[in-house]
């Protein structure tokens, strides 16, 4: 499941667009009065000028080669957020690990490097090295229900792990809509609280559908994978 292009919403449009633009060094690819597009690696990152609060968590994988550089570079330019005093985390079940940091709206990055992925790439670590957008937060009250309105509609599964009544990891090695009940604390937090804020998704998966996750805010438009000649 490739995310393809992920449209966001921010009170701080100016801010958001210096950080993608400057900090991260990612290419801006348009911007008009109220909204701004970027690259990260193989996804285009959208944000939309908005009024009321909103809260996102996203990620981005690295190559695996480079976990060390991008954590030395990124802690060149951001504070890296800590949990029981580290400033990452491994985890087992997905054979993979990540670090976190804020942006200029303290939504909840991540880069995550995943061993399963063959993927690596030469040179010194830089903003070419985000391949691409593999998270999206969708914070909803109920997860077995909304996670397995997923399934049946655009066959998207659990990954790395079962559903629970907080928490759903739905996808596959390549991107994961991050399914948590709303207040839930992200990661590595433990006061940075789930809300639901407006998100527009669109995959790359098995079939062309579309679908509006009744009753929230969270558009999801999944495109066929083209088949090989």
């Amino acid at each position: 499941m490739h995310i393809q292009e992920l449209s966001l919403e921010t009170r701080h449009l100016a801010n958001q667009k210096e950080f993608y633009r400057a900090t991260l060094g990612l290419p801006l690819l348009a911007e008009t009065a109220d909204s701004f597009i970027v690259q990260v690696g193989t996804t285009r990152l959208r944000y939309q000028s908005a009024q009321q609060d909103v809260l996102y968590h996203v990620a981005f994988t690295i190559p695996r080669n480079k976990y060390t550089q991008a954590k030395s570079w990124l802690r060149q330019r951001v504070s890296l957020l800590r949990k029981n005093g580290e400033d990452e985390i491994f985890f087992a079940n997905l054979n993979a690990r990540s670090f976190y940091f804020c942006d200029a709206a303290n939504n909840i990055l991540e880069c995550i490097a995943h061993y399963n992925l063959d993927h690596e790439t030469e040179g010194a670590f830089g903003p070419a090295d985000m391949l691409h957008v593999s998270e999206i937060g969708l914070p909803v009250e109920d997860v077995p229900a909304q996670a397995a309105i997923l399934k049946e509609t655009l066959d998207i599964k659990p990954y790395g792990g079962s559903v629970s009544e907080n928490f759903a990891f739905l996808g596959d090695i390549y991107g994961q809509l991050v399914m948590v009940k709303t207040g839930r604390p992200w990661l590595p937090t433990e006061t940075v609280q789930a809300i639901v804020s407006p998100v527009q998704l669109t995959i790359i998966g098995q079939r062309s559908r579309q679908l509006q996750l009744s009753p929230y805010p969270y558009a999801l438009t999944m495109i066929e994978r083209a088949s090989s000649p």
